[in-house]
C-alpha cells in the first residue's frame, strides 16, 4: 500500500489552490493506494470534507505533519524548507521545485535521500516544459499590468498618442505567450476605435546586452515585461539605472517573479534590478512600498529608480477557478505514472510521453544536465 500526503499552500500569500475533489475521483482507481490531505484541504476553495469524501473512499484528513510524512507527497507550490523537513526520508515528492534556484531546497534533496520530481522540469522531446500553463501565467500577469497602466497614465485612451509601447524581454514559452495576451488586451481595449493599440517589442539578449540600442528603446515604453528564463541568476538583466530611463508613468510587469536569495554566493538576483515580487493577495506594488527598505541590501541591489510594478508568484493563482481546473487536466496525466511504477522504473525510455517527461524532472537528471 503506497500512503499519498497532499498538504496545503500555506507560504504564497493568496494562493489556496489545493488539488480539487475531480481529482481524487479520478485517483481513485489505481489499487493500492490511499491519499492523506491536510485538515481544511480544499475549504478555501469552498469544498467540504463531505465533497472529497464522496469523491474518493480513499480520502483521509490528518494533520499538516502527517500529510508530509507519507511514501508519495503532492503539492503544487513548493512550502519552505522547514515544512520540507517532514518528509519521510527517501519519499517521492512531486511539486514544483525550481532545482536551479533553491539551493536550500536541493539541500534537503540530498539529505534526506528524497525521489524529487519537479513539475516545473516535466519537458517533452523538444525539452519544451509540459506541466505549466503558460498561458494562464502570462494573460493574467498582463492583465493586471495593463489594468495598472490605465491607472497610472493619463494618455492611456488619448486619441493624441502614438501606440503603447511593450517591451518583451524573454522569448519562450513566457514570452511568447505574453505578447499574444498583449494581442488579446489591446484588442479588447482598442479594436474599432481610433485610439492605437498596445505594439509589443520583442527583445531578446542580443538587444538586451546592447545598452545603446537598448536604452532608447526603454526611454518610450510604457511597459516593460520581464519574461525571461536566464542561464545566470546572479545577473540582472535590466539594471536599475536602465529602469529609470522608463517614463515616470510606466509599469514593470513581473511575470518570472524570480526571487533575491543572498545566502548563495554569488546572490541570486531578479531580472530587473531593484523591483519586488509580489503575491496573490498583493500583486500592485508602489513606488513606495515599504518592502523596498527590507527586501536587499542596497550595497548589493541598486533601488533608487522605481517604476509601479506588478508581479506575483503564483500567477496561475489570481484566477483560482482557470487554474485549479488546468493543473486538475495536467496532474491526470502522471498521477497513474507515480503511483503504478517504481521511481527508479520512470524512464526517459518509455513508450509515453508523460514518463519521458517525469523521467526528466528527476533530481538526478537535473545534476547530470545542469
Amino acid at each position: 500500500m503506497k500512503t499519498v500526503g497532499f498538504p496545503m499552500i500555506r507560504n504564497f500569500s493568496g494562493d489556496i489552490r489545493d488539488f480539487i475533489p475531480a481529482l481524487f475521483e479520478f485517483m481513485d482507481r489505481y489499487d493500492d493506494v490511499e491519499f492523506f490531505l491536510e485538515d481544511g484541504y480544499g475549504e478555501r476553495l469552498g469544498y467540504t470534507k463531505e465533497d472529497y469524501y464522496k469523491a474518493s473512499s480513499k480520502v483521509h484528513f490528518v494533520s499538516r505533519e502527517e500529510s508530509f510524512g507519507k511514501d508519495i507527497t503532492m503539492i503544487l507550490k513548493n512550502p519552505e524548507p522547514e515544512d520540507l523537513e517532514m518528509l519521510k526520508d527517501g519519499s517521492v515528492y512531486f511539486s514544483m521545485l525550481h532545482y536551479a534556484t533553491r539551493p536550500q531546497v536541493r539541500e534537503i534533496i540530498e539529505r534526506k535521500h528524497l525521489k524529487a520530481l519537479a513539475m516545473d522540469h516535466v519537458v517533452d522531446d523538444d525539452h519544451k516544459r509540459i506541466f505549466v500553463d503558460f498561458f494562464g501565467t502570462s494573460f493574467n500577469a498582463c492583465k493586471e499590468g495593463v489594468e495598472t497602466l490605465k491607472k497610472v497614465y493619463k494618455d492611456f485612451y488619448s486619441p493624441e498618442r502614438g501606440p503603447i509601447k511593450a517591451i518583451v524581454i524573454g522569448v519562450g514559452g513566457v514570452g511568447q505567450n505574453a505578447i499574444k495576451s498583449l494581442e488579446v488586451l489591446s484588442d479588447k481595449e482598442f479594436l474599432g476605435t481610433d485610439v492605437a493599440g498596445i505594439l509589443p517589442i520583442v527583445c531578446n539578449r542580443s538587444i538586451t546586452g546592447n545598452p545603446k540600442i537598448f536604452n532608447e528603446l526603454l526611454k518610450d515604453a510604457q511597459l516593460l515585461i520581464d519574461a525571461t528564463q536566464r542561464r545566470d541568476e546572479s545577473v540582472f538583466v535590466v539594471t536599475n539605472d536602465q529602469v529609470g530611463l522608463l517614463p515616470e508613468d510606466a509599469v514593470i510587469i513581473d511575470i518570472s517573479a524570480d526571487r533575491y536569495d543572498f545566502g548563495v554566493n554569488p546572490p541570486l538576483v531578479k531580472g530587473v534590478e531593484g523591483t519586488l515580487t509580489g503575491s496573490p493577495d498583493h500583486f500592485v506594488i508602489e513606488k513606495d512600498d515599504p518592502r523596498y527598505e527590507t527586501e536587499f541590501p542596497h550595497d548589493v541591489v541598486k533601488a533608487d529608480n522605481r517604476r509601479v510594478t506588478v508581479s506575483c508568484n503564483a500567477w496561475p493563482g489570481v484566477d483560482v477557478p482557470r487554474s485549479v481546473d488546468v493543473y486538475f487536466g495536467l496532474m491526470k496525466n502522471y498521477v497513474g505514472i507515480i503511483f503504478t511504477k517504481e521511481f527508479e522504473d520512470i524512464s526517459e525510455d518509455s513508450d509515453n510521453l508523460f514518463e519521458r517527461g517525469l523521467a526528466r524532472s528527476k533530481y538526478e537528471y537535473y545534476l547530470a544536465h545542469k
